[in-house]
């Protein structure tokens, strides 16, 4: 298993003057510390989102934050969770990936979705309703055009003839698209067109074994890769008795803010009645199967059962219920020591 940290925008000082230099060193020490790939969203022409609370933490140009990211970092990984693909020209968006896979050695994964905000499309001149039909097509002709080779596209919405988009990828590599998806349409979607599923936190885990057991069957029909990217809360410290009081509550605050904005995930029964039946819950109720909390034993414990219900290639790290920065880089460091090496590929 390999593992993901997000990329915020709340380590940027805009008063100093090295803006993005907190940045630069929580990165160096996360690679330093094992993790494999730092994640970012992507909102737009917000100053608040769900995720980030008062402040947009999501960057609204990610592949430019990102190329300067990667410049900084010397192996690890990065990748967009998730692109608003359908708000771009996927012409546009080839020539930037392959760009920055140049001067990376081919470090960046474009992770992609259709986006729940109108205004997002709207303003740039995209229709909001036709998202998904457009999103497919971007998904059939991207991997077309970060070739690098000569190639025409006649759909819908896209017509492209003879184009060949530079530069070629580098040494030949085609970087993978994963499919953010939370609604079954949207799974079976990344199981036809996609390379990988980045799986959202809000999924119960063991309702989930049903799901990823569909989409590697579509993945395979289609002669598709099937990579799992599974998205989860972490509370880790080092005692029972340190876990913050705030941690559940901060988790409902921020599902019910992506709720209002129109990101409708898939709940289980119990963390709806919870998030909107207004049903009272403990940590030690809620966190089995939908977070990894506790102890690092406790972490191990949940993290095993994780690998042995769907064992995911990637875990990516969400904030969702830490929201102070210099918190979740003490928990990153606890995790990355203690839990990180038992799951480890050999």
């Amino acid at each position: 298993m390999k593992f993901g940290i997000i990329v915020s925008r709340n380590r940027i000082d805009r008063a100093s003057s090295d803006p993005y230099g907190g940045l630069f060193s929580y990165l160096n020490e996360m690679e330093d510390l094992g993790y494999d790939l730092g994640w970012c969203g992507h909102h737009r022409f917000a100053a608040s989102t769900a995720f980030g609370g008062d402040q947009a933490t999501e960057p609204s140009a990610p592949l430019p934050m990102l190329s300067a990211l990667m410049a900084r970092t010397r192996t690890m990984q990065f990748c967009t969770n998730i692109f608003l693909l359908p708000s771009r020209h996927p012409l546009e968006v080839a020539e930037e990936v392959n760009t920055i896979n140049e001067m990376a050695n081919n470090r960046l994964i474009l992770g992609a979705g259709i986006g729940y905000k109108p205004d997002e499309f709207e303003n740039c001149g995209w229709s909001f309703k036709t998202r998904a039909k457009r999103f497919e097509e971007c998904l059939e002709l991207l991997p077309l055009a970060m070739k690098g080779e000569a190639f025409s596209y006649h759909g819908q919405h896209f017509r492209i003839d003879d184009v060949t988009i530079q530069p070629p990828p580098l040494n030949g590599h085609v970087p993978p698209i994963w499919i953010g998806a939370v609604s079954e349409p949207a799974m079976k979607r990344a199981g036809r067109l996609g390379d990988g599923w980045l799986i959202s936190f809000a999924e119960h885990l063991l309702e989930l074994q049903g799901k990823v057991a569909t989409y590697k069957a579509i993945a395979a029909e289609h002669g598709r890769p099937s990579t799992l990217a599974l998205m989860r809360d972490v509370h880790i410290a080092p005692t029972r008795a340190e876990l913050d009081p705030d941690f559940l509550a901060n988790i409902v605050r921020v599902w019910r803010s992506y709720d209002d904005i129109g990101a409708k995930a898939d709940r289980d029964e119990l963390a709806e009645a919870a998030m909107f039946g207004g049903k009272q819950v403990t940590l030690e109720e809620f966190a089995p199967n939908r977070a990894v909390v506790g102890t690092p034993d406790d972490c191990i414990r949940e993290m095993e059962q994780i690998r042995d219900v769907i064992n995911p290639e990637w875990f990516f790290i969400t904030p969702t219920g830490v929201p102070d920065p210099e918190q979740q880089a003490r928990e990153l460091r606890l995790f990355a020591k203690e839990v990180m090496p038992h799951f480890r590929d050999v």
